[in-house]
């Protein structure tokens, strides 16, 4: 049976819905999210006004019409994203016949499918906050389909949030036992836009565009404190040809052979990576072992996963912070670690003959190129000039302004051109330590370049012609580095202003969460379940459990509420007689401890005849309620009959009336 909703009753299906669309909002079209606005607002409009429905074929023309919007937008209605899109369309269609109340019901269903549609966006706690809020939203919205009173607040709220809190229990439960998927959710791929962060190549001018991004690229933990920021080089692509203007890896470069020895005491240390849509993974050090991850290690310590890093990723590593690898080059990685394009930079290389020909070791020439950018007027900035076609020449010649990556490219070509084999390696340096939590936060702006140099008996050696430069970059950080005019005013605020404390405590929050509820997965589930008990790091133990447990959860809590529902309206009872005593007390009619409410009332009745007729039947709807069949309906009888109860003595000669 159809019937019309009025304001107040459409408002709470509306407002929820609205809530649970917003977040969606910003990866939909923007005609589809002004659709749903239009055909919400006119929805409301007509239950204010009381309008007819639409015509029928109307609302089938609108519905065919977004379909085929939709399609023609993301060229199917399938998938993370269309089916989104699709379900948010919908929702607005069915806005325009909702008049019956399974309409109305099937809507809030829609609801639920699209808040938990978000959670395969966006994970983060603030976002698990919102969508809380929207969860309260939906299930008072339910809940006041099947009341009366649709402007009552109160009623509706309270309910749901005694719902939400009785289901906490069980959720935990589910959680912590629940078996983890190795792969995505149902198996799709998330699809996320491209995010600020590395490249495959490296050309002037890349790295200094990511100083102003704040974007988290990762967050690691170590297993001691005493860490030097100067030796947080967290390696990431490896950069071999060079073609006069960018450097990038255009041939293959194989997997394995690293060949290396740690000197000292590995560290172990935990990495929570960001997804940032490409293959790499950022390592410390050297390996001593890695972990069994879909990654491949590549023979210049290059660390990739076999699909982009789509999803929030966790992983541990024990590794040496002083190494040497490499000690041995194949004369097609020599070839390779020479090449130069013919005919540029002619000033440079120069310079670089001049240095292999005097008689110079590879270490001293290394030492040398460090030394020429110490002593000339360099300068650290992230307002470099526009460089020419020779881009080495005009940048160590004329502007000596520039970014790292400057720095990296040109030493690199030095190097290549005194006969030394050298490469570029991109990455992050240092990072913002987090004293609270013990982690440091790695942000795009830490992004860095750095060279390579083989030498014999040595093999692979970091330099950082920057530090030779700007050696503040390295110890305190870019922002220590960077002349104050061009500090970023953001940067300055974050990193000394007194929101700076504020910051990082909520950080360490999201760590928290990140490490313990979004990194919760199948390896640390078993690792957590088998310190609680060996025996339920087995699957069949887990389900077992799970089923067991969730069965006696729900019985239990629906014997409770039966029990609660009877004894609520005992104990409802229980007040309304002692505040009914209470009257009768301020006449000077006091129960007895020893007194039943019969004996009382027939006291209390014998004292005051002219009120025992009415403390004869109240004592007789609370006796029934107390002991024989509690019904919502004589309790609202006692209730009403004990607020009429207004005794008041009669003036003059000590007897009593009731009002």
């Amino acid at each position: 049976m159809r019937q019309r909703y009025a304001l107040p009753e459409l408002l709470w299906l509306v407002l929820p819905l609205a809530l649970v669309v917003a977040p969606h909002t910003a990866r939909l079209p923007l005609w589809l999210s002004l659709v749903w606005a239009a055909i919400a607002l006119w929805c409301l409009l007509r239950a204010a006004r009381r309008l007819p429905l639409p015509p029928r074929w109307l609302r089938i023309a609108v519905t065919v019409g977004g379909l085929v919007a939709v399609f023609v937008q993301f060229g199917t209605i399938v998938g993370p994203r269309a089916g989104v899109a699709l379900l948010v369309f919908l929702s607005a269609a069915k806005l325009l016949e909702t008049e019956a109340p399974r309409d109305r019901s099937g809507l809030i269903f829609v609801g639920y499918f699209l808040l938990v549609a978000h959670f395969l966006e966006d994970q983060s706690l603030l976002s698990a906050a919102y969508m809380l809020l929207a969860l309260l939203a939906l299930t008072a919205s339910l809940i006041a389909s099947q009341m009366p009173q649709p402007k009552a607040l109160w009623p509706k709220l309270r309910p749901a949030g005694l719902l939400l809190l009785q289901a906490i229990p069980l959720a935990v439960f589910l959680f912590i036992l629940f078996p983890r998927l190795s792969g995505p959710l149902w198996s799709l791929q998330q699809e996320s836009s491209a995010r600020t962060g590395l490249s495959d190549e490296m050309r002037p001018g890349d790295f200094n565009r990511l100083i102003l991004s704040e974007e988290i690229a990762f967050r690691a933990s170590f297993d001691t404190r005493a860490i030097d920021p100067k030796q947080l080089y967290w390696r990431g692509p490896v950069l071999w040809d060079y073609d006069g203007r960018a450097w990038r890896t255009v041939q293959d470069v194989p997997y394995g052979g690293v060949v290396g020895q740690g000197i000292g005491q590995p560290v172990d240390y935990r990495v929570i990576l960001e997804p940032h849509q490409q293959h790499w993974l950022f390592l410390l050090g050297l390996p001593e072992a890695l972990p069994r991850l879909e990654a491949d290690l590549r023979s210049d310590l290059v660390w990739l996963a076999r699909a982009p890093v789509s999803q929030r990723l966790q992983y541990q590593v024990r590794a040496w912070l002083d190494y040497r690898y490499g000690p041995d080059l194949d004369h097609a990685t020599w070839v390779r670690a020479l090449d130069l394009p013919d005919a540029i930079n002619p000033r440079a290389r120069a310079l670089a003959a001049r240095w292999a020909g005097s008689g110079l070791s590879d270490a001293a020439i290394v030492e040398q190129a460090l030394d020429h950018f110490r002593r000339e007027p360099f300068v650290y900035t992230l307002q470099p000039p526009r460089l020419g076609e020779q881009a080495v020449d005009d940048f160590l010649f004329n502007s000596r302004r520039g970014f790292c990556e400057h720095y990296a490219s040109a030493f690199v070509f030095l190097m290549r051109a005194a006969g030394i084999p050298a490469r570029v390696v991109t990455g992050y340096q240092g990072g913002e330590y987090n004293a609270v939590g013990n982690y440091w936060i790695v942000r795009q702006r830490n992004a860095h370049a750095w060279a390579e140099v083989w030498l014999a008996g040595e093999g692979w050696r970091r330099v950082d012609p920057t530090a030779a430069v700007a050696p503040t970059r390295v110890e305190l950080g870019v922002g220590a580095a960077l002349p104050v005019a061009e500090r970023p005013a953001a940067l300055i605020d974050v990193e000394t202003g007194w929101l700076a404390p504020v910051r990082l405590a909520w950080d360490l929050v999201n760590y928290r969460w990140n490490l313990w509820v979004l990194g919760y997965n199948d390896v640390r589930q078993r690792e957590f379940l088998a310190r609680l008990a060996p025996w339920l790091a087995n699957l069949n133990a887990m389900l077992w459990l799970l089923g067991a447990g969730s069965t006696l959860f729900i019985l239990g809590l629906a014997g409770f509420y039966l029990l609660r529902e009877k004894r609520t309206k005992q104990d409802a009872a229980a007040r309304l007689y002692a505040r009914f005593c209470r009257k009768l007390a301020r006449l000077g009619l006091e129960r007895h401890g020893n007194e039943g409410p019969v004996a009382f009332a027939r006291r209390a009745g014998a004292a005051r005849p002219d009120l025992a007729e009415t403390i004869g039947a109240i004592t007789r709807l609370y006796v029934g309620l107390r002991y024989g069949r509690a019904t919502a309906e004589t309790l609202r009888v006692l209730r009403q009959s004990i607020r009429r109860f207004r005794p008041r003595k009669a003036a003059g000669n000590g007897q009593s009336g009731v009002t």
